[in-house]
Parts: structure tokens; C-alpha cells; sequence
């Protein structure tokens, strides 16, 4: 269902009257990100320490478009490869088992935004996080699979600058405050289940920062690196993202 609703943005946004491309007051853009982010979760498993932090790539396509005064701005991330949230041979209590996990997370943002001036805007959006939490646990050389999933639906509401820096170079920054739902399911092996509760729903609320720097390479390719960090707390759940970003972008 997220993938459909992206892809059609990405249809109408393309297609939708061709004639606008050629207007002054209206703009899209097209492009790929890349998020190395550090995961810091709280712990999984009843009984065991807070895992480590672990990093892992995020990539995916983005999407902006401008009329005037307004701008919708989308990214859709994809794992490139799983983070490691639990060290190999980390005991837990029940059975002593060892566990080790893997866990890939999906990101979609939405954004609708207003520039109040050249360089000010307010914006308003959505943002959501799906984390698929893969479990191995192994006792007394049986090994048994455990799966977690969460699922962050929040609101976001915030105010960005753009600051010109020459001709070539855009700094932008944007702060958000986060505010929604969290859904939490996991299904253990029946020695396990007292790990965890089976159904978990929470009020979910934080913030995120991410700034940027935007150089024009030609007319309508340019490339960007930032910084990017969120942190989100529901209930007894407590994660962060934070790290660096890249991306290209072609304007139309």
C-alpha cells in the first residue's frame, strides 16, 4: 500500500499537465538520497542490556515540486542492508539463550510546505518508520526464530531556512516536532513469549533535525550532503536516528 500511494505521487507529479514544466511558477525536481544512519534502539528482549548503536544504509528516490509560494517534498527510503541491534552470543535470560538480530527499517516522508519569505518556510507533513526486527535465539544448540515489528505514524510541524551562499550553493535546514501513533506486534516461540508483549500500541512524539548543503554542478543537476537525526519516544521505546546524507537531484 505505501509503495502504491508513492509511486502514484510520482505519476502525477510527472505526467499532470506538461505545461506548467514550462512555467516560471512551477518547478519539480527528481533525485536519489542516501541516509548512513546509526540506529539506537531500546532493548528488544526483556532480561538483556540496551543494544548497541549499529549502522546501516538507507537509499531511495525523492521528489520535490514548487507552485509559487507552496512545495511538496517526498523521499521513500529503502535497507541496504540490515542493522545489527543485538551482538552475536548476547545472552538473555530464559533458557540462557544467545540472541542475535536483524533488523531493516523503512522510511516515508511527505511534506507540504509554505515560504513565507525567499529564505523562511513553515511546513507540514507526515512521516513513517516500519522496522522489521528479525530474532535468533539459541539454547542448548536448538535455535529458534523471533520476529518484531514497529510501526511509527506521526504528524510532523516545523519551519526550515534557505540561505544562498553564492551562486552554486544552497544551505538548508529544516527542525520538526513529531507527534502520532506507535504500534508494536512480536512473535516469539512459545518458551519465549514472556519476553514481550504480543501487542503494543503507544503515543508517539519527538523531533528531527536535518541541514543540507545544495551546489549546483550544471543548469539542472546538483548534488547535496547534510546531516540528518531524529528521535522518537513512545511509550517504553526510545530510538534515534542519526547521520550523514547524500544525494543528487535533476530539475525540470
Amino acid at each position: 500500500m505505501k509503495i502504491s500511494i508513492f509511486f502514484s505521487t510520482v505519476l502525477l507529479t510527472l505526467f499532470s499537465n506538461s505545461a506548467y514544466s514550462a512555467s516560471d511558477d512551477f518547478s519539480f525536481s527528481i533525485g536519489a538520497v542516501s541516509w548512513y544512519s546509526r540506529y539506537n534502539p531500546i532493548s528488544r528482549i526483556a532480561g538483556m542490556d540496551t543494544p548497541k548503536s549499529t549502522y546501516a544504509f538507507m537509499n531511495g528516490p525523492a521528489i520535490f515540486a514548487k507552485y509559487k509560494n507552496l512545495y511538496l517534498d517526498i523521499t521513500y527510503l529503502l535497507p541496504s542492508n540490515d542493522y545489527d541491534t543485538i551482538g552475536l552470543n548476547t545472552i538473555v535470560k530464559p533458557h540462557h539463550a544467545d540472541a542475535d538480530s536483524a533488523a531493516n527499517r523503512t522510511d516515508i516522508d511527505v511534506i507540504f510546505g509554505y515560504m513565507l519569505t525567499p529564505k523562511v518556510s513553515m511546513n507540514v507533513g507526515y512521516k513513517g518508520i516500519f522496522v522489521d526486527d528479525n530474532i535468533t535465539l539459541t539454547s542448548q544448540g536448538v535455535t529458534t526464530d523471533g520476529r518484531r515489528t514497529e510501526t511509527y505514524n506521526v504528524g510532523t510541524v516545523g519551519a526550515g531556512l534557505h540561505m544562498p551562499i553564492g551562486h552554486k550553493i544552497m544551505w538548508i535546514s529544516n527542525v520538526n516536532t513529531l507527534l502520532g501513533s506507535f504500534h508494536n506486534e512480536v512473535a516469539y516461540p512459545a518458551n519465549y513469549r514472556r519476553l514481550n508483549e504480543p501487542v503494543y500500541d503507544a503515543l508517539a512524539w519527538g523531533g528531527s533535525v536535518d541541514t543540507k548543503a545544495t551546489y549546483t554542478i550544471i543548469n539542472h543537476l546538483s548534488a547535496n550532503i547534510g546531516l540528518k537525526c531524529l528521535y522518537i519516544k513512545a511509550g517504553s521505546d526510545n530510538s534515534s536516528f542519526f547521520g550523514p546524507t547524500a544525494g543528487i537531484d535533476y530539475s525540470f
